[in-house]
């Protein structure tokens, strides 16, 4: 709908859906892209000779890409996906899936507690965090890591333009890497607006750089924008 005032977002293109509101606009503007990979043979041979039993999926983009490419090479493996929209494209092959409680890293990483002794793999973008490599590595337990698409920041977005238009109440954004490329583009004052997170992990980057977050969402991109607009329907 045509309102006074919009919020912006953040979201690569292709992620990007359009959210019915009712008292907001959104105005989504990409600080990233993301650029599928083409088959890898040298990664479906490893796939098929390692024969991981324990598959994580952090992304709806990874784990279309993973099914796409890979999942021919594997042998009914346990998935594990970090989100309810990541585990509807893995429904769309398999029911062995679990999402966390925490839909976020560290949620992740409760769940491979459970499986230290299993064949681990990551599928991933070449940009995505380290907390659960780090965390892996540091307890010892074997994992693979495969990237299979990737991420990378884009230039002349017009973000702080309308970042300080009067129009503009806050911006909402849906990773680390955005929250980086938003203080390269917007710097470190936000001009008292507001800033909307999509998961833990984000909030950290964007406390870390010095900014207050107002809201952290559960990884939910529609949720979360339904939310925004509720409470600026008050």
């Amino acid at each position: 709908m045509d309102t006074s005032k919009f919020i912006i977002t953040t979201r690569p293109e292709i992620k990007f859906k359009p959210v019915e509101t009712e008292c907001i606009d959104v105005l989504n503007i990409p600080l990233t892209e993301i650029r599928l990979s083409d088959f890898d043979k040298k990664i479906a041979d490893e796939i098929a000779g390692e024969r991981p039993n324990v598959i994580v999926l952090t992304s709806s983009v990874g784990a279309s890409e993973f099914f796409k490419h890979y999942y021919k090479y594997t042998e009914n493996p346990y998935f594990i996906a970090i989100g309810e929209k990541t585990a509807e494209i893995i429904g769309k092959y398999t029911g062995n899936i679990e999402v966390p409680t925490s839909k976020n890293s560290y949620g992740v990483l409760e769940i491979l507690s459970e499986h230290r002794h299993g064949n681990i793999a990551l599928f991933r973008s070449n940009e995505s965090n380290n907390i659960i490599r780090d965390s892996l590595s540091r307890r010892g337990i074997k994992y693979h890591e495969y990237y299979i698409y990737n991420v990378i920041k884009l230039k002349n977005t017009g973000l702080k333009t309308n970042f300080l238009s009067e129009k503009c109440i806050g911006i909402f954004i849906t990773s680390s890497m955005e929250a980086k490329a938003f203080k390269d583009y917007a710097g470190i004052s936000n001009d008292n607006k507001k800033i909307y997170s999509i998961g833990k992990t984000t909030t950290e980057t964007l406390e870390s750089m010095g900014y207050r977050v107002c809201a952290t969402g559960k990884s939910d991109f529609e949720s979360m924008i339904k939310y925004i607009d509720k409470i600026n329907c008050q």
